[in-house]
């Protein structure tokens, strides 16, 4: 009987001293296995739990673990919710419950119209999606997602709590730039410790948000080069500036703090890249060339950019690559430095339906090489 006591004395505090444990951190859980065995130069449809969205015209941002997306309107998804996926779990996650404006009322009409115009927010007080781009960047020390949206104004989102803050209400606030969906880009400057929004057009200049007096600052005017022009950008830590295609005018080393572009020759291949990202294990930069398959679909070919030599090389993985109809569009690679991969969404079909024109996509990851010793 004494025994028996004793041991479900320790089942006791074993279960109690497990209970008070915190969760582990995104460095402290197990990875990916899938993820870590991959060859290099190799792509892998991951086929996770769950599929995000065809977010059409929206992109995706890496932070804190996580892979984020949101967005659509428009001729894409219509619900205002966040999907995370976690490269660990290989899982996507509803971070937040989908909502839209009444069917039929002025603030539906405009979104399923156009980039998401809407006039007011949900009724959880959340924004209603609409067209974002390159508009959301990662803040390493708030560890949050910052956002810019044209019709609300400027938000963060919590990816632990899974909660939406509200920065700048613009229905409340007109006075905080706005510009336009497809010519605002958003990034964190390491330089500054600070958000930058830089708009193109409309509201045009570069700003930096300053989070003590929740107000944006401006630097100065946008570069000339940037005038109506939509872009795709990636931070290079040895450079101390960050790589940019633009839709019109090829790649620029864009420095923030002297808001000075330099202008960096590519190949003709990667016109109109809007998919780049750095993989600081390699000190490289992989942009995806797309590729016309037929009418109604297209493939991604990955370069590299070498960051200390500026030489572009056109890298040939072994198929299957990924293929869709808007494969590669909006900022859809990021690379994960837990696993030493880029991880992408690749939009493989539209769905017209009214209501959520939801669509078909793909969870992939590319591997450019095993980490460099």
């Amino acid at each position: 009987m004494r025994s028996t006591s004793i041991l479900i004395s320790l089942l006791s505090i074993t279960a109690s001293f497990a209970a008070e444990q915190p969760p582990k951190s995104d460095t402290q859980r197990d990875l990916n296995p899938a993820l870590v065995a991959m060859p290099a130069g190799s792509w892998l449809n991951l086929k996770p739990k769950g599929m995000a969205y065809a977010r059409m015209y929206s992109g995706c941002c890496a932070g804190g673990g996580y892979l984020w997306y949101f967005g659509g309107a428009h001729r894409a998804y219509k619900g205002n919710d966040v999907q995370l996926y976690d490269p660990r779990a290989n899982q996507w996650i509803q971070a937040t419950e989908p909502e839209w404006p009444e069917l039929g009322s002025p603030d539906w009409k405009a979104m399923i119209s156009g980039g998401g115009t809407t006039t007011q927010l949900s009724p959880t007080g959340r924004p209603f999606t609409e067209h974002s781009y390159q508009q959301v960047c990662w803040q390493p020390e708030r560890k949050r997602f910052f956002i810019v949206l044209v019709s609300s104004g400027t938000w963060e989102f919590d990816p632990v709590n899974r909660k939406w803050i509200h920065l700048i209400n613009r229905f409340e606030d007109r006075s905080e730039p706005r510009g336009h969906w497809a010519h605002n880009h958003v990034h964190y400057e390491p330089a500054l410790g600070a958000p930058v929004l830089v708009c193109g057009a409309g509201s045009t200049g570069v700003f930096m948000f300053d989070h003590e007096q929740r107000k944006w600052k401006r630097l100065g005017e946008r570069p000339v080069e940037l005038a109506w022009n939509e872009f795709y950008s990636t931070y290079v830590p040895e450079w101390k500036c960050h790589l940019i295609s633009t839709m019109k005018k090829g790649f620029f080393k864009y420095d923030v703090p002297a808001n000075r572009l330099t202008s960096l020759e590519s190949p003709e291949a990667l016109a109109r890249c809007q998919s780049l990202a750095y993989d600081q294990a390699n000190r490289v930069v992989i942009a995806l060339a797309h590729s016309q398959i037929d009418k109604r679909r297209k493939t991604v070919v990955p370069w590299t950019l070498d960051v200390a030599t500026l030489e572009w090389t056109e890298l040939d993985p072994p198929r299957p690559w990924p293929e869709g109809q808007t494969t590669g569009s909006w900022t859809k690679l990021w690379y994960d430095a837990d696993h030493n991969v880029h991880l992408f969404v690749n939009d493989v079909k539209r769905d017209r339906q009214e209501l959520f024109d939801g669509g078909v996509t793909e969870t992939w990851a590319y591997r450019y090489k095993q980490a460099s010793q």
